[in-house]
């Protein structure tokens, strides 16, 4: 490959963000191509010249992995306009159990329905609490290239491709050694970033045995919001009584503080508040609070300085580190047949940091604390005591056990929630790949096995047992003995904590706890291909490829028997534990029509259907068909329509089910209820409500449950009884490659989807109204909703005939998306010889771009579609777009990328007379790369990453960088990397 178009397709992979025209993998020198041989590219199994791709494919090379700067590839990945963020280095130190992943979604669809593959072969899952596959898990350095396929390819990969396909090319021999090492450094000194990585690869017995070994340790080090004085302490929408247009104004400092708050409601009942703080680090302060920061749900404009921004517990990027080993080999059995083994062994380490817990100065919450007018501490000397008890007289309360004051605190004595998760995946593969001849025609054949299994296990430190807390906290003055007031926590050991003047160690140890879950998934796959020609047409081979598949899938995941138990200040999620398998049969076929014929230089159409039947949803089908048309050399058409589906995974299936109960609830056939609908309803009601309870009548019907009433039974949790998504894809495009502008490629590409049957839940009185008894359209016996509810037709469970036994309140089949848009692609590149005479080196030229102008939502069957493309609910920008500019010559390369966001509305709940600013803005970030060639074995780099120190839009929806919305921009600022390359 010549240098010209070498630099021309690392200036298209180092931005990354690409829609790459079918050409990519063709070298082209004054206009003519060379072959590169047949492949099997992303998005078919069959065998062909890359020209003819099927539909478009963005490829990242490894040049362009290893001169990004980035240590996750995902970050690599999120620069392709097709990306959407989802799991990632700057929000997953947020979450319980995903801390130090890095996941793809295209199209903003969702991980789970991205399908991600190495060498074709599916990636099992890296979590059994939230199934996706973590792209760290890869060994960089080991990566030979990425394709991201969008839309239409379950037919050919079956289940979790709605979105598309992430397919890694990984490298299978080398020649030697090779070493890489890069660090970096944010401008800030934070957030630090280590990559080292080797491979080496050799031959033995004359070729015939091949050995690659390879890894890589990476790290990165935590940036926190207050470490950056553009993001602290942050902003917040001024949603004041009588406001009535949002704007933005500074935060508020939280009214909850780290010593505590005291709301002193007079008389112990509903009144202005009157509220004080304490400060433990100043003895005798006793504070009382401003009217904005003295109310139970704090002001906007609230900033005493007694209080505290509660962003400093905010982290931007959390801490992570993992090494990845990979180990390939193959022998030649026979000049046409080899056998191979892929083993790999992932150790993953990640931190989520998480604010202390807290209690609420409402008294609500998860854990409510209140002081008691007898606290010995409140009693007690010294002079914050003393100035304590004359508010708590003035707010006219007496020193009784029944005068309280709800606390509101951030338990910072106990430290902060941290998350350590850590994870261990092995995965090996093995199996035979060769060709054969039969009836004339040369069989491409692949055939394998592959097992994994993940190990993992989280460890949540500093989540305090509430009911500890309460009893530590109530303490009471008992023989001339400050102690816990309940009896039996004092014979547990109870250590009594002062509110007052700060907590013993003893207090803190005996109320704290720490919570663990343990989880293993494991994967079986087994794969046929087969790969030919059948015979030829006046116009090429017909070309056709099927197979087989089985593959099974386990999950176990399970919560240590205090956190299961609800009885720690974290959730309480349990053992939850599945299984099912699935066997699969595929077909595919390309049939060239017309070639080098008059407006028909290529007409050819694609053919591909696979077959599956799972153990939990049964049998399921989808096709493709597709249609390459070139009516000359420079112009060709390629068109496609695909069904797909998305099997439900084992959490949606088999998350444990429990009891709950709701107050909410409102019963339509009610008499109450009946009386306060519309017309158009109560005519519903007449008969749905009829149908449902035997001697109805909507005049005197009392429910069991309502308002005053006892509260209604709900079963919530998986479902194994849910049913695949299903997804139909349309993707309509052009590539353009005009012979007189050698090497400028243009593309551009419709898209569109449309999803239904997406697994979600259902409001408790959208499920008893809209969707079953103001629905008369159906019998009520055959609305599948209605199904849900259980009534007790002759009143022995609840006592009323008619009434609501229980309502099943699982995962359901309910949501559909729309999505539709535009990716473009131009890319230019030439020789500075062949135009100024003189060479001043390479130039090459890309701009790739996406319009999602519809992402539609309905949440539920008969809602309207809510628009979320160009919204932060979804983060999804209308308009997306990466372009590059690269010189070249043999020995230094200067790239020069940038990046822009389309300014998206900040919130579509509201309109843009109550929001100001009601958008973002433009975003644009710029980065700046340069490479040399030191030697043959040496190629060193560096970069600045975020050139112009560009941060999120000052909007509260994205400011804090905490968020999936936020995740979009890049919240650590300028950043600095250095890296060396060496060959031995």
């Amino acid at each position: 490959m010549n240098t010209m178009l070498r630099g021309a397709l690392l200036a298209s992979a180092a931005t990354v963000g690409l829609m790459a025209v079918p050409s990519y993998a063709q070298a082209q020198t004054g206009g003519e191509s060379v072959d590169v041989g047949e492949i099997v590219i992303t998005g078919s199994r069959i065998r062909r010249d890359t020209f003819s791709a099927p539909q478009p494919i963005a490829v990242v090379t490894a040049e362009a992995i290893r001169e990004s700067g980035n240590t996750s590839i995902g970050d690599i990945l999120l620069e392709q306009p097709t990306i959407n963020p989802a799991t990632n280095q700057q929000n997953s130190s947020g979450t319980l159990f995903l801390s130090g992943q890095t996941r793809a979604d295209i199209r903003g669809l969702g991980p789970t329905r991205t399908l991600v593959l190495m060498d074709g072969r599916r990636l099992p899952f890296s979590d059994a609490s939230s199934p996706a596959v973590d792209l760290n898990t890869i060994p960089s350095l080991m990566v030979d290239r990425i394709d991201t396929v969008p839309g239409g390819v379950s037919a050919v990969y079956g289940s979790e491709a709605i979105a598309g396909v992430v397919n890694f090319i990984m490298k299978k021999e080398q020649d030697g050694l090779e070493l890489d090492i890069q660090g970096g450094i944010s401008q800030e000194g934070d957030g630090e970033e280590f990559r080292a990585g080797f491979n080496w690869g050799k031959k033995f017995f004359d070729d015939r045995l091949n050995v690659l070994v390879g890894g890589e340790y990476a790290s990165l080090d935590k940036i926190m919001q207050e470490d950056r004085d553009e993001l602290f302490p942050g902003i917040r929408r001024n949603n004041a009584t009588g406001v009535t247009v949002q704007n933005v104004i500074p935060t508020s400092r939280s009214n909850t503080a780290p010593t505590a708050t005291f709301q002193l409601i007079p008389g112990n009942v509903v009144g202005t508040a009157r509220a004080v703080t304490l400060d433990y680090r100043n003895p005798a302060s006793v504070v009382r609070l401003s009217n904005a920061c003295g109310t139970a749900t704090v002001q906007p404009t609230c900033q005493d300085e007694a209080l505290f921004y509660s962003g400093v517990y905010n982290a931007l990027q959390g801490k992570a580190n993992r090494g990845v080993l990979r180990t390939y080999v193959d022998y030649k059995i026979t000049e046409t047949f080899k056998a191979f083994v892929d083993a790999s062994y992932v150790k993953v380490s990640g931190y989520g940091m998480f604010q202390p817990a807290f209690s609420t100065a409402t008294g609500g919450g998860t854990m409510p604390i209140f002081l008691r007018g007898d606290n010995a501490y409140l009693n007690g000397g010294g002079a914050t005591a003393a100035a304590l008890r004359t508010e708590w007289l003035a707010a006219g309360k007496t020193f009784t056990q029944g005068s309280t004051a709800a606390v509101g605190k951030f338990w910072q004595e106990f430290g902060g929630r941290d998350v350590k998760t850590e994870r261990e995946q092995y995965r090996v593969a093995g199996g035979i790949q060769g060709s054969f001849e039969t009836f004339g025609r040369k069989v491409d054949m692949d055939s394998y096995v592959q097992y994994s299994r993940l190990d993992g296990r989280t460890t949540s430190y500093n989540v305090p047992n509430v009911a500890r807390v309460q009893q530590a906290t109530d303490a009471v003055l008992l023989n001339g003995q400050i102690v816990c007031r309940d009896a039996a926590a004092r014979a547990a050991g109870c250590a009594p904590w002062d509110l007052v003047n700060g907590a013993s160690r003893e207090a803190v140890l005996w109320a704290n706890a720490n919570s663990t879950t343990d989880q293993k998934v494991t994967q079986t796959v087994a794969g046929l291909n087969f790969t030919t020609d059948l015979f030829e047409l006046p116009a090429g081979p017909v070309g056709l490829a099927f197979g087989f598949e089985y593959r099974k899938e386990t999950s176990f995941f399970e919560q240590d028997a205090l956190g299961a138990s609800g009885a720690l200040f974290f959730n309480a999620i349990g053992t939850r534990e599945g299984a099912y398998n699935v066997k699969e049969a595929y077909g595919e076929v390309r049939i060239p029509l017309l070639k080098d014929m008059l407006l028909a230089e290529e007409l050819s159409v694609e053919v591909a259907g696979r077959v599956s039947d799972y153990s939990t949803i049964g049998g399921t089908d989808q096709y493709r068909i597709g249609l390459n048309w070139a009516p000359v050399k420079d112009v060709r058409f390629r068109l496609s329509e695909a069904t797909a589906v998305r099997a439900p995974n084992i959490i949606e299936l088999f998350s444990p089910q429990s009891r709950n109960f709701t107050t909410a609830a409102q019963d339509p056939c009610d008499a109450a209820v009946f009386r306060g609908a519309t017309a158009a309803q109560q005519a519903a009601r007449r008969v749905t409500c009829a149908a449902a309870i035997p001697g109805w009548n909507s005049a005197t019907f009392q429910s069991n449950f309502g308002t005053g009433r006892p509260s209604l039974a709900l079963l919530q949790g998986g479902n194994p009884n849910l049913g695949p998504e299903e997804a139909h894809t349309y993707q309509y495009g052009v590539v353009i490659q005009p012979r007189w502008v050698p090497n400028l490629q243009i593309s551009a590409d419709f898209f569109k989807y449309n999803i239904t049957d997406q697994v979600g839940t259902i409001p408790i009185n959208t499920l008893f109204q809209a969707l079953c008894y103001d629905d008369a359209t159906q019998p009520v016996d055959q609305n599948r909703f209605c199904s849900n509810i259980l009534r007790d037709r002759d009143g022995s469970l609840t006592g009323v005939v008619g009434g609501v036994s229980e309502v099943m309140l699982t995962n359901q089949n309910v949501a559909s998306v729309k999505v539709e848009g535009w990716d473009y692609s131009i890319a230019y590149g030439f020789r500075t010889e062949d135009v100024f005479g003189k060479d001043y080196g390479n130039l090459a030229f890309r701009l790739d771009a996406t319009w999602m102008y519809r992402f539609a939502l309905q949440g539920l069957p008969g809602q309207a579609f809510t628009q979320l493309a160009n919204t932060i609910n979804n983060a999804t920008p209308e308009w997306k777009a990466n372009g590059s500019i690269r010189w070249s010559n043999e020995k230094l390369s200067v790239t020069w990328n940038t990046i822009w966001i389309d300014s998206m509305i900040s919130n579509n709940a509201f309109q843009p007379n109550q929001l100001d600013p009601y958008y973002t803005g433009d975003y644009w970030r710029h980065d700046l790369r340069a490479s040399y060639k030191v030697n043959d074995q040496i190629r060193v780099r560096a970069g600045i990453i975020n050139l112009f120190d560009e941060y999120p839009p000052e909007l509260p929806e994205v400011y804090t960088g905490t968020g999936t919305g936020s995740s979009q921009y890049d919240n650590r600022g300028r950043f600095f990397f250095v890296g060396a390359n060496m060959e031995f």
